[in-house]
């Protein structure tokens, strides 16, 4: 057939003269791309979207004029906010904590002995097949998918990122106002503890001297040894008087005992020893006093410390809340309906089409070419697949 006389009919012709060859071809491709669609693993992506709230701080003069003049400050700490998330994300650490907690070595089917290559194997997976970020440049939107051969299973590690993109938010991100509430609560908690030791501590103290109203016991044992003295005082007078009267008598005996008893009652009023356990010796009655007062004292100051440091810490609390990176969860991660892998329509329509088209232009080309052409493919296929001597 002459080459440079073939027009849109010729090929027409030609395809109708190898119609059976083409459509044989078309429908054995067709029937394989059905019986792939059928028999390959199904695949569910399950997908979670989140905005970034941006710092709402009134704006500059600078910031006024860009966005007057359509450069929105908004958007484009939105989209710095977006790229960090998806580091977060995307990061190894958070990638192998992943792996290691749903087992997504077994789920890969990786038969790999060395652990640090299995986990590199395991990392590079999820990346290429499971796990993917979408950035909405135009409204700042973030999208997280997750694929896996279980809709419940992506629906499961999708809600595990977006716990994780939360609680960095919350607690991981740094700010100056969680900085100050750390340090602050941190001060609270150590006045906290030296107030209970210390009231420990004057409990103790209190217990072991028997001290209940110490002012008050103080009075009493005063009072107690003013009485005790007028009586010695009085019994000393007496036995004055007995012993010139009447020495070495019954009553003047009497006397001499009475005295030594009330001798050693002024010594246990003084020393605190005997059956008195709440009446305060004055031996040391300063030194109570002074231990006392010490221990009261510190509890007043650590409580003034606190008053002064509470309003602090609400407001560093505060201040933590306003510097957090916020998020607005647009999307949850959804219980997928459809799959995502394999599109059989797709995949079976598509077969077709090309299916169809190789099997017409293989007859077209093979038509069309001469004796010479095939017999130089013929050579070209020889020196591509033939053993060389």
């Amino acid at each position: 057939m002459d080459n440079t006389k073939i027009n849109f009919l010729d090929i027409l012709i030609l395809l109708a003269k190898s119609k059976k060859f083409i459509i044989i071809f078309t429908l054995l491709m067709s029937v394989i791309a059905v019986a792939y669609s059928l028999l390959v693993t199904e695949r569910w992506s399950s997908e979670f979207t989140v905005y970034p709230l941006a710092d709402m701080a009134p704006l500059s003069m600078a910031q006024n004029l860009m966005e007057g003049l359509g450069i929105g400050t908004q958007s484009a700490t939105a989209r710095v906010m977006n790229l960090k998330n998806s580091a977060i994300l995307k990061s190894l650490t958070n990638t192998e904590n992943t792996i290691r907690k749903y087992n997504l070595i077994d789920y890969f089917e990786i038969s790999e002995q060395d652990s640090l290559k299995a986990m590199d194997k395991a990392v590079r997976q999820f990346h290429s097949k499971m796990f993917d970020v979408l950035i909405n440049d135009e409204v700042q939107f973030m999208t997280v998918r997750l694929t896996t051969k279980d809709r419940h299973f992506s629906r499961e590690i999708a809600q595990h990122y977006l716990d994780l993109l939360s609680n960095y938010a919350q607690y991981n991100s740094n700010n100056t106002g969680r900085q100050r509430r750390e340090l602050l609560e941190t001060r609270v908690n150590e006045i906290t503890n030296e107030m209970l030791a210390l009231a420990e501590e004057l409990k103790d103290f209190q217990t072991e001297h028997n001290i209940l109203e110490i002012e008050e016991q103080v009075k009493a044992a005063i009072e107690s040894y003013g009485l005790v003295l007028q009586e010695l005082l009085a019994t000393e007078v007496e036995l004055s008087y007995v012993e010139k009267v009447m020495p070495n008598s019954i009553p003047y005996k009497n006397l001499v005992d009475k005295r030594i008893g009330i001798l050693e009652t002024l010594k246990k009023i003084e020393t605190g020893y005997g059956g008195m356990p709440f009446l305060l010796s004055l031996d040391d009655v300063n030194d109570k006093i002074f231990t006392v007062q010490e221990k009261i004292f510190g509890l007043e100051l650590y409580q003034r410390i606190l008053v002064v440091i509470s309003p602090q810490l609400e407001l560093a609390r505060i201040e933590e809340v306003n510097d957090m990176d916020r998020l607005e969860v647009i999307d949850l991660p959804n219980l997928p309906g459809r799959r995502a892998f394999p599109h059989r329509a797709m995949i079976c329509v598509f077969t077709f089409f090309i299916s169809f088209l190789f099997a017409s232009m293989w007859v077209i080309v093979r038509e069309l070419s001469s004796e010479e052409d095939k017999r130089k493919l013929a050579m070209f296929w020889n020196q591509i697949f033939s053993k060389k001597k």
